[in-house]
């Protein structure tokens, strides 16, 4: 797969993952959407690779894969209940501050380059996410969307360590096995979670299948075969899609009525994810090294 090929995937994939509060504005509490995700989403990956014998799990980055499961757990955690306290777009804005974070780190930590280019549309959707946000409007909101805000800055946080850890394990054991060996750890950590959300909403079976097997177990995949070809920064920029797509999909399905300069956030977004998409060359990555 050519880095360019890389890019368009890994914008569909954010595209497809901007849907995923739709799933997420129900009564099943936050810790038990993420337990069923990464328990459905690790089974689908295991049978799968099973089939296909490419069911593998190396010893090779042990360390750095438990660390990634538990930050992938605590990341969705903390996104998921910010988006229960606010709106999809505020929730999703400040939360991709993280891949700022990791863009920045990606240089000192992994050796990285990261071409002019690249911080160009960095900055495009960094200025995309303020418009969304607004953030000269929260303080007439009400405290949930101050907490709201809040949580969402720590799933930044933990989402900016996650790519930075995971990124050396992604490039050395592919995008099947790291996703497997990821999201079984966290899965794990959070069965009891995943058997309270079962036992106590059979009746969203169905909706935990679909987060689980294809928006968790494929996209996951996806992301992280991607993600060992193309250096962080565009894989940063790209991702700021998934808070564009966000927005209209809460639009169309959960009544969150964009303003005016809403949309022209989004549409900020989507040009540095453009720009991201056309600077991602295979000499960006050639000297990345193992470890951090």
């Amino acid at each position: 797969m050519s880095p360019f090929v890389a890019s368009i995937v890994l914008a569909a994939v954010a595209v497809a993952w901007g849907a995923i509060p739709l799933f997420v504005r129900n009564d099943v509490p936050a810790v038990g959407l993420v337990g069923v995700r990464v328990t459905f989403g690790a089974l689908a990956l295991i049978l799968g690779a099973a089939a296909v014998r490419k069911l593998r799990f190396p010893d090779s980055h042990r360390v750095r894969v438990i660390v990634s499961g538990l930050l992938l757990a605590a990341h969705w955690v903390a996104f998921f209940v910010s988006i229960k306290l606010t709106t999809v777009a505020i929730a999703l804005s400040v939360m991709y501050l993280g891949p700022i974070a990791a863009a920045i780190l990606s240089g000192p930590m992994l050796g990285e380059s990261v071409p002019r280019r690249l911080w160009i549309a960095l900055a495009i959707s960094a200025s995309g996410t303020i418009a969304v946000v607004q953030p000269w409007d929260v303080a007439d909101a009400g405290g949930d969307t101050f907490k709201g805000i809040a949580v969402a800055a720590l799933a930044a946080a933990l989402l900016a360590a996650l790519m930075i850890v995971g990124k050396p394990a992604a490039r050395d054991l592919r995008g099947l096995t790291m996703s497997i060996m990821e999201l079984s750890v966290a899965s794990v950590v959070l069965a009891p979670a995943t058997y309270g959300a079962l036992t106590n909403h059979p009746d969203e079976l169905g909706t935990f299948i679909i987060l689980g097997a294809v928006f968790t177990g494929l996209a996951g995949f996806l992301y992280w075969e991607v993600f060992r070809l193309i250096p962080v920064a565009a894989v940063s920029t790209l991702m700021y899609i998934e808070p564009a797509s966000a927005v209209i999909w809460a639009m169309i399905f959960l009544d969150e009525t964009p303003t005016a300069l809403t949309w022209v956030g989004v549409g900020l977004v989507i040009a540095g994810g453009a720009v991201a998409a056309t600077s991602s060359t295979v000499e960006d990555v050639k000297h990345v090294p193992a470890t951090i």
